[in-house]
């Protein structure tokens, strides 16, 4: 039997092996079909009934999970009822049906067409996934139709499983059993619910491997390197060797990563450092917790608008902002308002579609235009922050009078609360990020107005080089290690430290060992990234003396190309502190 090795993109790091499980999927009719007037009703009812069905069947399922996984997983049922519940959903259906004069599987595949080609057509891969959620409702609606209930199956042996694309619900009802091994999927990206929840199980998973489902049948054996990227379909016994000798270094990585999670987070000088983390939904915040976060350094809220088809309303914030002070407590939040707009549109918020979107209007320029929005979800903040451990952060400035435009606004909602006698953190710290190199330039200014400040060095640096990172022609120019980006960075910490206030880098970077570590010498003590890489920064930062690396960074600073940057500092680390990257990757 032919040996196949497939490549994707790896989204949950460790190796599973297993049989394959292929995973059937509804498939949406293509053939309209039409009914008569008098039909139209009995249509009507015909749909509505599907709706209490799937209903109770979420209901069930959600409670299923709870019962397996805990309630932070089953988030999704909640999610899913409420855009089944969603007035607008049923409106658009029954609109297809009774204008049309068709049957209603016909009128759902039309509604998930037309949602799904809106996500589509934004190039932001996050807001993409999120078209799934609504497919999900709408392929449960469309079983029930045909009078068909979801099975779930017992799985009795180590399975690995495959499909073209698992939705929401699936993929928890899936991951909830013991058996599951490993998942390999044709579509789906890091962001992708699937991706997030088998992270938090420790399930390895491969996305992204565009035709794997056809390549795979039904009991072949396939092995999921999660931290590489690969699949093996009908591994021969070497490979097969290899692999399992492989899982054990994991198993043995995964033991040293929890010995170091629970390590105070100190340079072998005695310097303190905070790791905190980059999440997308509350579920996460266990997970990043376990790997050793002290906080949230960056909490995502854009979910909030795409969990569902309308615009959310203040208690739909509150209820997840309430959600994460709680799990965090007493440990910090950092929410970041709405990174929306330019390429990261809805098609419910009405945007001009623009010709350059990275540059126009997204993040604080929206919030600006759209204030009502911006005070609906600044009211939410506020109201959630009653624990004093949330903070109030905002992408994308400018100029400084963004900053006083926001503070005023921020006082005008506070005033808000203070009359109605709401309870809020009064003194609430207010933070904004540094992603345009004219606000890093202006530091100076800008950090007298606030109480901290976040480097998002992704944006950062594309804005600074000019390079798109997510373009293979020029994304070899993207290079965090770039002189003038280190100088930049430089300014930026030493500005906001003599001013004694906090500065956070939340992007790549901080992910990474080496830029860390650079960072650290740097003067930087807060670091925000993935939770599933704190533990190798946190070995790499407590391996090196801070006043070692403050010296090798003066002249790392004086170097002219990032290469020179990158071979000196891993000669002047390496040399003197060899432990410091032990943990890059597993098994070196």
């Amino acid at each position: 039997m032919e040996v196949v090795r497939l490549r994707g993109l790896a989204v949950s790091p460790g190796i599973g092996l297993g049989e394959a499980r292929l995973s059937e999927r509804v498939v949406f009719t293509s053939r309209r079909e039409t009914i008569s007037d008098n039909q139209v009703p009995a249509e009507l009812k015909r749909l509505h009934r599907a709706f209490e069905r799937t209903k109770e069947e979420l209901q069930k399922l959600k409670d299923y999970i709870e019962e397996q996984m805990g309630k932070d997983q089953a988030f999704i049922f909640d999610a899913h009822l409420m855009i089944l519940d969603d007035p607008m959903l049923r409106s658009n259906l029954e609109k297809v049906i009774t204008e049309e004069k068709v049957k209603a599987e016909w009128a759902i595949t039309t509604v998930n067409n037309h949602f799904a080609s809106l996500f589509e057509s934004l190039s932001d891969e996050y807001f993409q996934q999120r078209k799934t959620d609504i497919s999900d409702v709408l392929a449960r609606v469309y079983r029930h139709l045909e009078g068909k209930k979801e099975k779930k199956e017992d799985l009795d042996k180590p399975v690995i499983l495959v499909a073209r694309e698992l939705l929401p619900s699936e993929a928890a009802v899936y991951l909830s059993q013991k058996n599951v091994m490993g998942v390999v999927l044709d579509m789906g990206g890091m962001t992708s619910h699937t991706a997030i929840l088998a992270r938090s199980l420790g399930i390895p998973a491969v996305v992204g491997l565009h035709d794997a489902s056809l390549k795979v049948k039904a009991g072949d054996f396939i092995i999921v390197d999660g931290t590489d990227g690969e699949v093996i379909i009908n591994p021969s016994p070497a490979i097969k060797r290899e692999f399992n000798s492989k899982k054990e270094r994991y198993q043995n990585y995964k033991k040293e990563l929890k010995k170091i999670a629970r390590l105070k987070s100190l340079t072998l000088d005695g310097v303190d450092f905070i790791p905190l983390a980059n999440i997308e939904l509350p579920e996460e915040v266990d997970t990043a917790f376990s790997f050793g976060a002290e906080g949230v350094g960056l909490f995502r809220s854009e979910f909030i608008y795409l969990r569902r088809p309308t615009l959310p309303s203040e208690e739909d914030h509150l209820s997840i902002y309430r959600q994460m002070a709680r799990k965090t407590y007493p440990r910090p939040v950092y929410i970041r308002t709405i990174d929306i707009g330019g390429e990261k549109s809805l098609p419910w918020l009405n945007i001009e579609k623009e010709p350059n979107p990275a540059l126009g209007l997204r993040a604080i320029r929206f919030s600006l235009r759209n204030r009502e929005l911006f005070r609906t979800q600044i009211r939410a903040i506020l109201k959630a922050s009653d624990r004093h451990n949330v903070r109030l952060m905002v992408p994308m400035i400018t100029e400084l009078e963004e900053v006083v435009e926001l503070k005023t606004i921020v006082e005008e909602v506070k005033d808000e609360l203070r009359q109605n006698k709401i309870p809020f953190d009064e003194e609430i710290p207010i933070g904004v990020m540094i992603e345009v190199p004219g606000a890093a330039v202006l530091i100076d200014s800008i950090i007298q107005e606030v109480d901290y400040v976040s480097i998002g060095t992704n944006d950062l640096i594309q804005y600074y080089l000019a390079v798109d990172r997510g373009n293979e022609a020029v994304s070899y120019l993207f290079k965090p290690h770039h002189p003038a980006v280190l100088q930049l960075l430089s300014h930026v910490i030493k500005t906001v430290n003599k001013a004694g206030k906090e500065v956070t880098v939340c992007g790549e970077m901080a992910a990474d060992p080496l830029s860390a570590i650079i960072l650290l010498g740097m003067g930087l003590r807060h670091f925000s990234m993935n939770p599933i890489f704190i533990p190798r920064v946190k070995k790499a930062l407590k391996e090196v003396e801070t006043r070692t690396v403050q010296e090798a960074v003066k002249q790392a600073l004086k170097l002219k190309t990032a290469t020179a940057v990158e071979e000196f500092m891993i000669e002047a680390i390496i040399g003197k502190y060899p432990q410091a990257f032990f943990l890059s990757r597993f098994g070196s």
